[in-house]
Protein backbone atom coordinates (compact mmCIF):
# COMPACT_ATOMS: atom_id res chain seq x y z
CA UNK A 1 0.00 0.00 0.00
CA UNK A 2 1.16 3.47 -0.83
CA UNK A 3 0.84 6.52 1.38
CA UNK A 4 -1.99 7.84 -0.81
CA UNK A 5 -3.96 4.63 -0.22
CA UNK A 6 -3.49 4.92 3.54
CA UNK A 7 -4.62 8.56 3.51
CA UNK A 8 -7.66 7.60 1.44
CA UNK A 9 -8.60 4.86 3.89
CA UNK A 10 -8.22 7.26 6.84
CA UNK A 11 -10.45 9.84 5.12
CA UNK A 12 -13.07 7.20 4.33
CA UNK A 13 -12.96 5.92 7.92
CA UNK A 14 -13.50 9.47 9.24
CA UNK A 15 -16.44 9.90 6.87
CA UNK A 16 -17.97 6.55 7.80
CA UNK A 17 -17.45 7.11 11.54
CA UNK A 18 -19.16 10.48 11.29
CA UNK A 19 -22.04 8.96 9.37
CA UNK A 20 -22.42 6.20 11.97
CA UNK A 21 -22.41 8.73 14.78
CA UNK A 22 -25.02 10.78 12.92
CA UNK A 23 -27.38 7.89 12.37
CA UNK A 24 -26.92 5.89 15.55
CA UNK A 25 -26.45 8.51 18.26
CA UNK A 26 -29.16 9.04 20.84
CA UNK A 27 -28.49 12.77 21.15
CA UNK A 28 -29.26 15.32 18.48
CA UNK A 29 -26.13 17.28 19.40
CA UNK A 30 -23.93 14.22 18.90
CA UNK A 31 -25.73 13.59 15.63
CA UNK A 32 -24.85 17.13 14.52
CA UNK A 33 -21.21 16.57 15.48
CA UNK A 34 -21.22 13.35 13.47
CA UNK A 35 -22.71 15.21 10.51
CA UNK A 36 -19.95 17.81 10.72
CA UNK A 37 -17.31 15.04 10.80
CA UNK A 38 -18.95 13.44 7.76
CA UNK A 39 -18.92 16.74 5.87
CA UNK A 40 -15.24 17.24 6.70
CA UNK A 41 -14.55 13.70 5.48
CA UNK A 42 -16.32 14.43 2.21
CA UNK A 43 -14.22 17.59 1.83
CA UNK A 44 -11.15 15.43 2.41
CA UNK A 45 -12.30 13.14 -0.39
CA UNK A 46 -12.60 16.16 -2.68
CA UNK A 47 -9.06 17.20 -1.79
CA UNK A 48 -7.91 13.64 -2.46
CA UNK A 49 -9.57 13.88 -5.89
CA UNK A 50 -7.59 17.08 -6.66
CA UNK A 51 -10.62 19.35 -6.42
CA UNK A 52 -9.60 21.89 -3.75
CA UNK A 53 -12.16 24.48 -4.84
CA UNK A 54 -15.04 22.05 -4.38
CA UNK A 55 -13.54 20.98 -1.04
CA UNK A 56 -13.47 24.59 0.13
CA UNK A 57 -17.07 25.09 -1.00
CA UNK A 58 -17.99 21.91 0.91
CA UNK A 59 -16.39 23.30 4.05
CA UNK A 60 -17.82 26.81 3.63
CA UNK A 61 -21.36 25.84 2.68
CA UNK A 62 -22.06 22.57 4.45
CA UNK A 63 -19.68 22.54 7.41
CA UNK A 64 -19.97 26.27 7.91
CA UNK A 65 -23.38 27.56 6.92
CA UNK A 66 -25.65 24.52 6.99
CA UNK A 67 -24.22 23.07 10.21
CA UNK A 68 -24.50 26.42 11.95
CA UNK A 69 -28.10 26.74 10.78
CA UNK A 70 -28.89 23.28 12.09
CA UNK A 71 -27.23 24.17 15.41
CA UNK A 72 -29.31 27.36 15.66
CA UNK A 73 -32.46 25.42 14.81
CA UNK A 74 -31.66 22.95 17.58
CA UNK A 75 -31.02 25.75 20.04
CA UNK A 76 -34.13 27.71 19.10
CA UNK A 77 -36.57 24.87 18.71
CA UNK A 78 -35.27 22.38 21.19
CA UNK A 79 -36.00 18.70 20.80
CA UNK A 80 -39.49 18.33 19.36
CA UNK A 81 -39.64 14.60 19.87
CA UNK A 82 -37.97 11.93 21.90
CA UNK A 83 -36.16 9.13 20.13
CA UNK A 84 -37.88 5.80 20.70
CA UNK A 85 -36.16 3.76 23.39
CA UNK A 86 -35.71 0.74 21.14
CA UNK A 87 -32.93 2.57 19.25
CA UNK A 88 -30.99 3.09 22.44
CA UNK A 89 -30.85 -0.62 23.22
CA UNK A 90 -27.47 -2.21 22.49
CA UNK A 91 -28.98 -4.86 20.19
CA UNK A 92 -30.34 -2.26 17.76
CA UNK A 93 -27.15 -0.21 17.94
CA UNK A 94 -24.92 -3.20 17.28
CA UNK A 95 -27.10 -4.49 14.42
CA UNK A 96 -27.04 -1.03 12.81
CA UNK A 97 -23.27 -0.84 13.21
CA UNK A 98 -22.83 -4.33 11.71
CA UNK A 99 -25.00 -3.36 8.72
CA UNK A 100 -22.98 -0.17 8.19
CA UNK A 101 -19.66 -2.01 8.45
CA UNK A 102 -20.88 -4.70 6.04
CA UNK A 103 -21.91 -1.98 3.56
CA UNK A 104 -18.52 -0.32 3.93
CA UNK A 105 -16.68 -3.61 3.34
CA UNK A 106 -18.81 -4.32 0.27
CA UNK A 107 -18.23 -0.84 -1.22
CA UNK A 108 -14.52 -0.95 -0.37
CA UNK A 109 -14.15 -4.35 -2.03
CA UNK A 110 -15.93 -3.20 -5.17
CA UNK A 111 -13.86 -0.01 -5.34
CA UNK A 112 -10.56 -1.81 -4.85
CA UNK A 113 -11.30 -4.56 -7.39
CA UNK A 114 -12.53 -2.25 -10.13
CA UNK A 115 -10.06 -1.24 -12.81
CA UNK A 116 -10.35 2.51 -12.98
CA UNK A 117 -9.59 4.06 -16.33
CA UNK A 118 -7.67 7.24 -15.87
CA UNK A 119 -7.79 10.21 -18.16
CA UNK A 120 -5.08 12.65 -19.01
CA UNK A 121 -5.57 16.23 -18.05
CA UNK A 122 -3.54 19.23 -18.87
CA UNK A 123 -2.36 20.95 -15.76
CA UNK A 124 -3.23 24.60 -16.23
CA UNK A 125 -3.31 27.19 -13.53
CA UNK A 126 -6.79 28.54 -12.92
CA UNK A 127 -7.09 32.04 -11.57
CA UNK A 128 -9.81 33.45 -9.36
CA UNK A 129 -11.13 35.35 -12.37
CA UNK A 130 -11.47 32.07 -14.28
CA UNK A 131 -13.34 30.48 -11.37
CA UNK A 132 -15.68 33.49 -11.12
CA UNK A 133 -16.30 33.42 -14.86
CA UNK A 134 -17.04 29.67 -14.69
CA UNK A 135 -19.44 30.19 -11.78
CA UNK A 136 -21.49 32.73 -13.70
CA UNK A 137 -21.21 31.11 -17.13
CA UNK A 138 -21.07 27.33 -17.04
CA UNK A 139 -22.03 26.65 -13.43
CA UNK A 140 -24.72 29.25 -12.89
CA UNK A 141 -27.48 26.73 -12.07
CA UNK A 142 -25.51 24.89 -9.33
CA UNK A 143 -24.42 28.24 -7.90
CA UNK A 144 -28.03 29.40 -7.69
CA UNK A 145 -29.16 26.05 -6.27
CA UNK A 146 -26.61 26.41 -3.46
CA UNK A 147 -27.94 29.86 -2.61
CA UNK A 148 -31.50 28.49 -2.73
CA UNK A 149 -30.47 25.70 -0.35
CA UNK A 150 -29.11 28.25 2.11
CA UNK A 151 -32.30 30.35 1.91
CA UNK A 152 -34.49 27.28 2.46
CA UNK A 153 -32.33 26.30 5.45
CA UNK A 154 -32.75 29.76 6.97
CA UNK A 155 -36.52 29.68 6.43
CA UNK A 156 -36.64 26.18 7.91
CA UNK A 157 -34.76 27.32 11.01
CA UNK A 158 -37.14 30.26 11.44
CA UNK A 159 -40.19 28.02 10.99
CA UNK A 160 -38.87 25.53 13.53
CA UNK A 161 -38.30 28.34 16.00
CA UNK A 162 -41.81 29.75 15.47
CA UNK A 163 -43.44 26.31 15.68
CA UNK A 164 -41.72 25.49 18.96
CA UNK A 165 -42.69 28.87 20.45
CA UNK A 166 -46.40 28.26 19.72
CA UNK A 167 -46.45 24.93 21.56
CA UNK A 168 -44.88 26.22 24.77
Amino acid sequence: MHLADIIFIIIVLITMAGALITVLSGSIIYALMGLIATMFGIAGLYIYLSAPFIAMMQILIYVGAISILIAFAIMLAGPMFKRPKEWTRPVKFISGAIAAIASFVLFFTVIMRTEWIGFKTTATAMTTKDIGRALFDRFMLPFELISLLIVVSIIGAIMLALYSRKER
